[in-house]
C-alpha cells in the first residue's frame, strides 16, 4: 500500500435537538430527539496501476450524512401498595445519504466497500445509502415476467449486478413491562425491527439440495423435470411463454445459485420476545429466621419466541469478513439459542 504523508483526520460535524417531558409526577415521562452527523474527510483505499509498485494508496475523500429520530416513552399507570405496572418503549430510525465519493468511484457503479463469498457487494454511490447490496438478479421482461434460455430452459443470466436492498431497518423499536403484584414480579420485553435485507447463503445451499418446502415443486412430475414459469426472447425481440423442460436438480441449483443475490436475499423484519422473568421475593418475616435479609427465587428465559417472514433461522445476521462484521448477510449461521433458567438471589 502506497504511503500518503498528506492524510487527515476524518471530520464529524455533530447536530442534535430534543425534548424531555414529565408529567404527573413522573408517571409519564417522553423523550424526542433529532439529529444530524455528518462525515467528511473519510479515509478511503483506492486501487492504483500495478506497475507503480503497490496495489492501492489511502485518500481522504467522500462525505456521508446520518439523520435520525429516537423517541422514549415511559408510563406508570397503575400504583398501590400490592399492585404495580410500569410500562416503557423506545422506537428510533436513521436515514443514511452518500453525498460525494472521489472523482475516480463518482460514477453509476460507485466504491465497492466490501464484498461477500465474492457474490454480495456492498457498493456506495452517489445518493445511495451505506449498508446498499448490489448483486446479480434475476433478468426480467417489461412486464416483470422472469426470461428463461430458450436452450437450456435455466434462468437468463444478467450481464452486470444492480442495487437488491439495503441491510439497515426502516426501523427499530422496543416494548418493556414489569409488574409488581404483593410479592411476585413479572417482567417481559418485546424488540424488533421493520424493513432491512439480508443474503442468505444457507437458502441457496438448502434450496439446491432441495431441503426447503418451496422445492417441492414438480416432484410429482413422472419424468423429472419443471418448466420453469416465465419467458423466453424471441429472435424478433418479442417474448413467448417458456416451455423448456429441465431436470429438477439442475433447476433449483440454477434459481438459487449462490451468485443469484435476489433469490437468496429477503426481508429481515421481526419481532422477539426477547426476554421474560417471574420471581418471588419472601418477606422479611419469613427469611429473619434464616439471618437472610432478602431471598428471591426467580424462573427466566430469552429468546422465547420470534416472528418473522426470514426463512432462516434468524433474522439477526452478519457475517465476519476479514476482522470486520458486516451485516446483511448470513453464511451459514447456527440457529439462536433459546435459554431458560432458575435463580435463586441470597442477602446476608
Amino acid at each position: 500500500m502506497y504511503p500518503n504523508p498528506n492524510l487527515e483526520s476524518e471530520k464529524n460535524t455533530n447536530i442534535e435537538t430534543g425534548m424531555d417531558f414529565a408529567f404527573f409526577k413522573n408517571r409519564l415521562n417522553y423523550n424526542l430527539t433529532f439529529y444530524q452527523n455528518d462525515t467528511e474527510n473519510q479515509i478511503i483505499p483506492v486501487t492504483v496501476p500495478i506497475e507503480s509498485g503497490y496495489s492501492s494508496r489511502i485518500i481522504n475523500a467522500g462525505k456521508a450524512r446520518n439523520r435520525g429520530v429516537e423517541m422514549s416513552l415511559s408510563v406508570i399507570p397503575v400504583k398501590s401498595q400490592n399492585f404495580s405496572w410500569n410500562v416503557s418503549a423506545n422506537w428510533s430510525l436513521n436515514r443514511n445519504k452518500i453525498l460525494s465519493l472521489p472523482d475516480e468511484y463518482a460514477g453509476q457503479s460507485g466504491y465497492t466497500i466490501s464484498t461477500v463469498a465474492g457474490v454480495l457487494y456492498y457498493n456506495a454511490v452517489i445518493g445511495g445509502s451505506l449498508g446498499d447490496l448490489y448483486g446479480f438478479k434475476l433478468v426480467r421482461n417489461a412486464n416483470g415476467e422472469v426470461v428463461y434460455d430458450a436452450t437450456t430452459g435455466l434462468p437468463a443470466r444478467p450481464d452486470k449486478i444492480e442495487k437488491v436492498g439495503n441491510a439497515f431497518p426502516k426501523w427499530r423499536a422496543g416494548l418493556q413491562n414489569d409488574f409488581k403484584i404483593k410479592n411476585f414480579t413479572i417482567s417481559f420485553s418485546f424488540d424488533g425491527q421493520y424493513g432491512g435485507m439480508a443474503y442468505s447463503q444457507t437458502h441457496h445451499k438448502m434450496s439446491e439440495q432441495g431441503k426447503l418446502q418451496h422445492t417441492l415443486m414438480g416432484r410429482d412430475n413422472p419424468s423429472g423435470t419443471i418448466v420453469g414459469q416465465g419467458v423466453v426472447l424471441n429472435a424478433d425481440g418479442t417474448y413467448s411463454p417458456n416451455t423448456k423442460a429441465v431436470g429438477l436438480a439442475a433447476y433449483y441449483g440454477d434459481y438459487y445459485r449462490r451468485a443469484n443475490i435476489e433469490t437468496n436475499t429477503f426481508d429481515t423484519s421481526f419481532v422477539k420476545l426477547r426476554d421474560a422473568r417471574i420471581a418471588y421475593s419472601f418477606s422479611k418475616n419469613v427469611i429473619a429466621p434464616l439471618k437472610l435479609t432478602e431471598l428471591t427465587l426467580a424462573i427466566f428465559g430469552k429468546n422465547l419466541w420470534m416472528w418473522t417472514e426470514f426463512p432462516m433461522f434468524d433474522p439477526e445476521v452478519a457475517s465476519l469478513n476479514d476482522s470486520t462484521i458486516t451485516p446483511g448477510a448470513e453464511i451459514g449461521q447456527l440457529p439462536s439459542a433459546r435459554t431458560v433458567g432458575f435463580q435463586v438471589n441470597l442477602k446476608f
